[in-house]
């Protein structure tokens, strides 16, 4: 009686206590927390992007698998989510972890797949101009889902990503966003967030990468 009376009472406590979301670091916790604001701003208090910052916990892929398997051992009641990047290295390093026969109340996502990067500009190994192609699993981080807006350069092109190791394991390349444009990035994106915050926005943002990847967030129990 006393298990069965335990086992309902986290059951419980899994549904109703906050939605507890590992990302690959705080940069990540922060514009994804800042974003929801915007997008889902009725979901403030019931997901929590997990603080790094806090304790000053390292980040990276890696971090999230370790963090997964503390949270797993210690028995956190909570509901949680692994959230990482939906590029080379973040499947590669969750391939593990998805093998693992992981308690209920924990689910493994990526960023979900944007029509945005199925025709996105890339750069080398072998060309020397940007070349169209499919950057879904391959180049996207957090930063490829801050909206059109956000990643249009200068020139009106947006910012072109770059063909940089070649992984092995899983036979294909890894991509980012060429320095300084990351930073850039992340920059417009806070600044497109407090004007929305302000009520200065214009209406014609792009939020459709961070409402995919809340609504991916919010469904993963489903």
């Amino acid at each position: 009686m006393a298990g069965e009376t335990l086992a309902e009472q986290l059951a419980d406590l899994a549904q109703n206590a906050p939605l507890l979301v590992i990302t690959e670091g705080v940069t990540d916790s922060r514009l994804l927390s800042a974003g929801m604001e915007v997008t889902h701003p009725h979901l403030k208090g019931y997901v929590n992007f997990f603080d790094y910052a806090g304790g000053g916990a390292e980040g990276g892929v890696a971090a999230v698998a370790k963090t997964v398997s503390a949270f797993v051992a210690a028995g956190v009641a909570n509901r949680f989510i692994a959230l990482a990047d939906n590029d080379t290295e973040g499947h590669d390093g969750l391939r593990k972890l998805k093998q693992q026969n992981l308690p209920d109340r924990c689910r493994i996502v990526h960023y979900p797949r944007l029509p945005l990067l199925e025709a996105y500009p890339t750069m080398g190994p072998t060309s020397e101009r940007p070349v169209l192609a499919d950057v879904n699993e391959l180049a996207g981080s957090l930063e490829m889902y801050l909206g059109r807006d956000v990643l249009m350069g200068d020139d009106k092109s947006l910012m072109p990503v770059q063909w940089r190791s070649w992984n092995p394991r899983m036979r294909r390349y890894q991509g980012t966003l060429l320095d300084p444009d990351k930073k850039t990035a992340q920059d417009r994106f806070m600044e497109k967030v407090k004007s929305c915050r302000a009520g200065q926005g214009t209406g014609q943002e792009d939020w459709s990468g961070i409402r995919a990847i809340i609504d991916t967030i919010v469904t993963a129990f489903e």
